[in-house]
C-alpha cells in the first residue's frame, strides 16, 4: 500500500528562499549585486530624488511602486544598458535581481516596462542641479561610489557585466 501524500509545490513550501543547493557559488550577477548594493550610498540618492517622486507616498489615488525600488531598477538598467522592457524579464527571470530590488519574486508582477519609462522620463525631466538631470544625479553617484569602493564600472550585457578593479 502506498502512502498517501498531499502534493505541495515549492513555492508553497517556501524552500526556495531558505535552502541553497549544497556547496553552491553564487552566481556572478549576485555578486555584482552584492557589491553595488554595498558600494551605493543609496540613501543619499533618494533623499536628492524624494522631493520630485511622491507617487508611493500620496494620499489619494493608486499608490505607485516606492521610490527605493524605481531606484535600484534605474541602476540595473544602467549597469547592463538594458531597455525598459528587458528589465521587466529580467526581473521575472532572475531571483537576486529582485532581491536586489527589494522584490519578492512570489508577490505580485513588479513594475512594467511602462511604468519604468515613465520614472526614467521624470528624472530626465527633473533637473537637480543646473544642467543636471536627475537621470545623470542617478549615474554620477553610481560611477563615483564605486570608483570610491575601488572598481571602475562600464556596462556591459546582461550575460556579463564588466566590472573590475582600478589600478589607482
Amino acid at each position: 500500500m502506498k502512502p498517501s501524500c498531499n502534493p505541495v509545490s515549492a513555492q508553497q513550501a517556501g524552500i526556495f528562499t531558505a535552502i541553497r543547493w549544497p556547496k553552491a557559488t553564487t552566481p556572478r550577477r549576485e555578486d555584482l549585486l552584492n557589491l553595488v548594493d554595498r558600494s551605493v550610498a543609496w540613501l543619499d540618492l533618494e533623499t536628492a530624488l524624494r522631493p520630485h517622486y511622491q507617487a508611493d507616498v500620496r494620499k489619494t489615488g493608486r499608490k505607485g511602486h516606492s521610490l527605493r525600488m524605481m531606484v535600484r531598477l534605474r541602476v540595473v538598467q544602467l549597469l547592463w544598458r538594458a531597455s525598459d522592457r528587458q528589465v521587466e524579464h529580467a526581473l521575472l527571470d532572475s531571483h537576486c535581481l529582485a532581491k536586489f530590488c527589494g522584490l519578492d519574486p512570489w508577490a505580485p508582477r513588479p513594475p512594467s516596462a511602462s511604468a519604468l519609462r515613465a520614472f526614467r522620463d521624470l528624472l530626465r525631466a527633473t533637473e537637480i542641479d543646473i544642467g543636471t538631470s536627475a537621470d545623470d544625479l542617478i549615474e554620477l553617484r553610481l560611477n563615483g561610489d564605486l570608483r570610491n569602493a575601488g572598481f571602475e564600472f562600464r556596462p556591459g550585457r546582461i550575460e556579463d557585466p564588466v566590472l573590475r578593479r582600478c589600478s589607482t
